[in-house]
């Protein structure tokens, strides 16, 4: 059985435990090819503590080490923030590669009219409360990121490996390993990703040295 960790951040603990339950339940209702397609994933749904501080909550978002993201696209209920849940998903974008993110709002023509976000990630939350339909679109959509996002990260994960016996012969796979180990430790650790510049400054000679530390890092996941 995979799990997936899927964090929720909303200011309102009830709508908390009604997205977990929600994410717990499941494909319960759902026809059959797209209950078995699943059967073997299981969604752990974890809350994140919202800061007064956006770079706090984001912190939060990344020590919990989660696969994907469910947030509130108003977070000024009952929590004295300001900042939105697209804020977060804007702030998670710029240093998590390919991170599951999705927004569940009241106020959907508030959310196009001012932001600019995808569709494909925006979820009415009364519909998503009331309508098994919704539910288990939202649920689908999750699992299908997630694994899309885990798929990307064993093609850069190959591509790397492949490509080591050959580093330091030139500059360009030198640079595309770079690339690629950015890309990945990024996508699985955010910040703690070192900077490109500084491994473009590294000598060839140690390349090796700092991507097999990517052994590390991947067995942890």
């Amino acid at each position: 059985m995979d799990i997936f960790k899927i964090g929720i951040i909303d200011d309102d603990s009830s709508k908390v435990t009604q997205i977990m339950y929600r994410l717990t339940i499941g494909f319960e209702s759902a026809n059959f090819e797209k209950k078995s397609k699943y059967s073997n994933i299981k969604i752990e749904p974890i809350e994140i503590e919202i800061e007064q501080d956006i770079e706090n909550t984001i912190n939060n978002i990344i020590e919990e080490n989660i696969d994907g993201l469910i947030v509130d696209y108003k977070l000024s209920s009952y929590k004295n923030v300001d900042y939105s849940g697209v804020d977060i998903a804007d702030e998670l974008e710029k240093i998590k590669y390919d991170f599951p993110i999705f927004v569940l709002t009241s106020y959907e023509d508030d959310l196009f009219i001012n932001e600019i976000f995808n569709a494909y990630q925006v979820f009415d939350f009364d519909r998503y409360l009331n309508e098994d339909t919704e539910r288990i679109e939202l649920n689908f959509k999750v699992i299908e990121q997630v694994l899309k996002t885990k798929k990307q990260q064993k093609k850069w994960e190959s591509e790397i490996l492949e490509l080591l016996p050959n580093a330091g012969k030139n500059i360009e796979i030198d640079n595309k390993l770079i690339e690629l180990d950015d890309k990945l430790e990024k996508s699985i650790n955010g910040r703690s990703s070192i900077p490109k510049k500084l491994k473009k400054d590294l000598q060839s000679d140690r390349v090796t040295e700092l991507l097999n530390k990517l052994d590390g890092i991947i067995e942890k996941e």
